[in-house]
C-alpha cells in the first residue's frame, strides 16, 4: 500500500465518523502516515456527515483529497454526490437497504440496514459497512477493529455483543 484515500459519507446519526476514527485508530500500528478529516452538515442528525481517512507509507501533502480509492456509502444523497469521484479500479460500498438504483461495475452492493435490523439495531449498519470494505481490501487487520470496539464497549456487552456480531457480518458478506 502506498496510499489508501478513503472517503464514509452519509446522514447523520448513521455512525460515518465513528467508524472513520476507528479505521484510522486500527492502522496507527501499522501505517507511518494518517490523516482523519471530519466534515459535518449543520444538522447533528440528519445532515450530511463525510470524513476522510488518508492510510499511507508516504507523507501526506493534504488531509483532503477530491478523488478515492474506497467508498463507503450510507444513504442515496452520498451516492449521488460522491460516486463520481470514485478513483479508476476503487471500490465504492453501497448500503442498498437506502440507495437502491442501478449498481456500478465499481460498487459492492449492500444491504446493511436490512441485516442491522436483522441483528436486532439498525445503528450498526455502519459496522456491517465496515465490515465489508474490510472484506474487499484488508486495508487494516480486523482484529484491531474488534479489539478498539472492545475496549470502547467494554462497559456495555450487549452493544459490544451487536457491534461485533455487525462486524462479522460485513466481513462474510459476498456480494
Amino acid at each position: 500500500m502506498s496510499a489508501e484515500r478513503i472517503l464514509i459519507a452519509g446522514a447523520g446519526g448513521q455512525g460515518i465518523v465513528f467508524i472513520g476514527k476507528l479505521l484510522a485508530n486500527a492502522a496507527i500500528t501499522t501505517t507511518p502516515h494518517i490523516t482523519f478529516f471530519p466534515s459535518y452538515g449543520a444538522e447533528v442528525r440528519g445532515g450530511d456527515s463525510s470524513c476522510q481517512v488518508i492510510l499511507s507509507t508516504k507523507e501526506i501533502s493534504s488531509p483532503v483529497s477530491r478523488e478515492f480509492d474506497l467508498m463507503i456509502v450510507m444513504n442515496p444523497a452520498s451516492t449521488a454526490k460522491f460516486r463520481p469521484q470514485l478513483a479508476p479500479g476503487g471500490v465504492a460500498i453501497v448500503n442498498s437497504s437506502l440507495a437502491r438504483g442501478t449498481p456500478c461495475p465499481s460498487c459492492v452492493m449492500v444491504p446493511a440496514t436490512e441485516e442491522a435490523d436483522r441483528l436486532g439495531d439498525q445503528r450498526v449498519a455502519n459496522l456491517i459497512m465496515l465490515g465489508t470494505l474490510l472484506a474487499h481490501r484488508r486495508i487494516v487487520d480486523p482484529a484491531q477493529i474488534e479489539m478498539l470496539l472492545r475496549n470502547l464497549l467494554a462497559g456495555s456487552p450487549v452493544i459490544l455483543a451487536r457491534n461485533l456480531a455487525a462486524l462479522n457480518a460485513g466481513l462474510a458478506y459476498q456480494a
